[in-house]
């Protein structure tokens, strides 16, 4: 695990000169930036990633015909607020007066799929706009998501932008220490896992 390579010897190190009563050690800061940057990564392809399992699933319900069903209504909803688009409902010319609607529903799911595609394929980061879409592509609204989650990825994603984009002389003062850069890492892993994974 990214903990063992970078963080542990850091604690171990600030753990034996506790004990010993002598100064902790300055932490090796590349070590910690590099520790954020790969598990902000690892955070986001696992979102991407999960987001992108549900699209092959609406995809696969999309083929099968099956254009009807809540989840890609939800789906549809979703691409149409984000796009901020109205629904047309075209008149109902069909013998069954249903012809014209069926035909215009799939397409919209046909636009929302693609939609959401291009969103997992350019999405950057794990600040809440992008989890709450994210989550919202897995079936989940943002009245849904665990909020205390939503905040703890958004203050990851901003701590990950301060290495990622300041200058160094910056980034070290972004950084706690070792045994809290891996708590709070904890935190937000039993927190994705408790529900997203529950």
């Amino acid at each position: 695990m990214l903990t063992a390579r970078f963080l542990d010897p850091a604690i171990a190190a600030e753990e034996a000169a506790v004990e010993a009563n002598e100064q902790v050690p300055e932490p090796d800061y590349d070590d910690f930036a590099a520790f954020r940057l790969l598990t902000h990564a690892e955070l986001e392809g696992y979102f991407e990633s999960k987001a992108g399992q549900c699209l092959d699933s609406l995809e696969t319900t999309f083929k099968a015909n099956q254009t009807l069903t809540a989840r890609l209504s939800s789906l549809i909803f979703l691409y149409l607020w984000t796009e901020r688009r109205q629904l047309s409902w075209p008149a109902n010319d069909g013998e069954d007066g249903q012809s014209n609607n069926t035909g215009y529903c799939k397409s919209l799911a046909h636009e929302a799929l693609g939609f959401g595609r291009q969103f997992v394929k350019s999405n950057n980061g794990i600040k809440s706009a992008s989890i709450h879409v994210l989550s919202a592509l897995m079936g989940y609204y943002p009245g849904e998501v665990d909020q205390l989650l939503v905040d703890e990825l958004n203050q990851y994603g901003r701590k990950r932008g301060d290495v990622a984009h300041a200058s160094w002389a910056h980034n070290t003062r972004t950084f706690d220490s070792a045994l809290i850069e891996k708590n709070r890492l904890v935190q937000i892993l039993k927190l994705t896992k408790a529900f997203y994974e529950a």
